[in-house]
């Protein structure tokens, strides 16, 4: 690789990680926007009253104008490490598809966001927004694995088939979460790990956050096959490293559900949960990823 294109790289790889660190807080963002009751602090869109700039005397359109803003500067970001991407590479290939799509998304969600305030934060739509977050996250995470995580083993498809699968559980104990909270069921469940003083639950609301805490079970139970297998066979690889962050960050992810109704639904528990869950959500993509095929790692070296 020449020096000039070793520049570029490093440019590049600055705004990946950028582009990570904003899928991550677009969605933290987000999480204190609703919590706080802010999610319709500025009746309209794309301005805040009118204006582009919110009015300072009213917290709730401050922190929705910031979350807005905040998606602004993503936009900014990924076109960054879009233009970079092309300058290494001068052609379509895996890692500019990515960074073309995740370019794609951050307009449409952010579309879909203003659909979001102009529909009275409609529970599906806001569902859809979530979910086109975590999609962009996910592409962000694979644009910069392929480019830092060089796979340093030929893993067997019993590990591809556990590191899969832990991402799912992971996308629908979110997604589940979500749903949970929009049918209004965030709060009828207040203790832990039992909803209520009874056993069962008792109404609807209740069956629907109990099954979201079963579903966040069965995430942690492949949090531990993931790891044991990857400490077993491949205990010195990359992919073991991130297992264990995943492991780390998954379990507190976990726990700080458990805080919500301990502390009374409070606004700093309720965020730290999805902004864990998002980091858990990026960190099993990446174990996908660290966990490719040996052979696929020469088409993303530098030219």
């Amino acid at each position: 690789m020449s020096n000039k294109n070793k520049e570029k790289r490093k440019v590049f790889l600055i705004f990946a990680v950028l582009g990570c660190f904003f899928s991550f807080f677009q969605p933290t963002c987000g999480a204190f926007t609703r919590v706080t009751g802010s999610g319709d602090g500025c009746p309209d869109w794309p301005t805040c009253f009118g204006s582009w700039f919110p009015p300072l005397n009213d917290i709730n359109a401050i922190i929705e104008w910031s979350h807005r803003t905040s998606g602004t500067l993503f936009g900014l970001v990924s076109i960054s490490v879009l233009i970079f991407s092309f300058l290494i590479y001068k052609k379509f290939n895996n890692i500019t598809i990515i960074y073309t799509s995740a370019l794609i998304l951050i307009v449409i969600v952010g579309g879909i966001g203003g659909i979001v305030v102009l529909s009275d934060l409609d529970p599906a739509i806001r569902t859809l927004h979530l979910a086109g977050a975590l999609i962009i996250a996910a592409l962000m995470t694979t644009g910069i694995s392929l480019e830092t995580i060089r796979p340093e083993s030929n893993f067997g498809n019993k590990i591809k088939f556990i590191a899969v699968t832990s991402a799912i559980f992971t996308l629908v104990t979110i997604l589940s979460g979500a749903y949970m909270v929009w049918q209004q069921a965030g709060a009828v469940c207040y203790k832990w790990p039992l909803c209520s003083d009874y056993l069962l639950p008792k109404h609807s609301s209740q069956w629907i956050h109990m099954i979201h805490r079963i579903i966040s079970i069965g995430l942690i139970y492949y949090l531990f096959i993931i790891n044991y297998n990857l400490m077993k066979y491949y205990p010195s690889t990359i992919a073991s490293k991130i297992g264990k962050l995943f492991l780390i960050i998954g379990l507190s992810q976990f726990f700080s559900g458990a805080l919500i109704p301990l502390t009374e639904f409070t606004v700093w528990s309720r965020t730290l949960h999805l902004s864990l869950a998002t980091i858990t959500w990026m960190l099993s993509v990446a174990i996908i990823i660290s966990v490719r095929d040996y052979k696929i790692n020469n088409q993303y070296k530098q030219t």
